[in-house]
């Protein structure tokens, strides 16, 4: 192993059940961090009430480089919470926010600045930069070694197309599954037909042109016998057997700046 990095996965106290989907973002960057030899602790505080307990206990002997967490917006008090503890714990650690609340609030950024606006997105973007030694905006996957370099920009673009840490059709194809031996899969409650099941991110984009993908979405959300979903520019159909191949899936769609494969 080179170098050691802690990522958390943080509560989701608006959830009825925290334990049923595995946060399959953070785990695609923990298995490219791996790839690469570097060592990986997990902290999945998913439904872990007294969460700052065990985050203590752990910081208090770690010898991590980083913590790395990945957030949605209604995560992001609880992980206010995490980098607050981590900062008077160990102000000696490299402090990176990921994930789809990142995504969105450089998204709504760009686009007031091409507007000529200063609005909520550069407010936010003001206070996660404040908070935070790094953000990684859109995939996490290559932005996670850019972001650990000692000179690392304040944000780290993973969204912008040409930037050249998007990922492409080859690079997810290509790339190593998400590291799940890093969680207690076992602790998960999900379920098809009576079999245990997980979630899995099958493609990334459109399968059709996008002035046709809606259409496309809704003969396969028919087919499937599911609700069609709200339209989206970028998708990820996630089927989700595990220990049989029971006929059900499930269609997730998510904005370019916060698909699923998102850290």
């Amino acid at each position: 192993w080179t170098r050691s990095v802690c990522l958390i996965t943080p509560p989701s106290a608006f959830l009825l059940d925290e334990r049923v989907f595995v946060s399959l973002g953070v785990l695609k960057v923990a298995a490219s961090l791996e790839a690469r030899h570097h060592r990986v602790n997990l902290l999945d505080l998913s439904g872990v009430e007294n969460y700052l307990a065990p985050l203590e206990d752990y910081l208090t002997g770690c010898r991590d480089m980083a913590v790395g967490i990945t957030a949605t917006t209604p995560q992001l008090p609880s992980v206010m919470r995490i980098a607050e503890t981590v900062r008077r714990l160990r102000p000696d650690l490299k402090l990176i926010l990921g994930g789809p609340h990142v995504a969105l609030v450089y998204s709504a950024q760009k686009l007031e600045k091409k507007r000529g606006v200063v609005g909520r997105g550069h407010r936010s973007a003001a206070q996660l930069e404040a908070a935070f030694d790094v953000l990684c905006s859109g995939d996490g996957e290559l932005a996670i070694f850019e972001a650990l370099k000692d000179d690392a920009p304040k944000m780290v673009d993973g969204d912008d197309p040409k930037g050249g840490l998007f990922l492409t059709d080859q690079m997810f194809t290509e790339g190593p599954l998400p590291a799940r031996h890093l969680v207690d899969l076992k602790s998960y409650r999900y379920s098809i037909e009576g079999h245990r099941a997980t979630s899995l991110i099958a493609q990334l984009g459109c399968p059709s042109a996008a002035a046709s993908a809606a259409g496309a979405t809704a003969k396969a959300c028919a087919r499937l016998g599911i609700a069609t979903p709200p339209p989206s520019c970028r998708r990820s159909s996630t089927c989700t057997p595990s220990t049989a191949t029971p006929a059900s899936c499930s269609m997730t769609t998510n904005s370019t700046s916060a698909k699923a494969s998102s850290s």
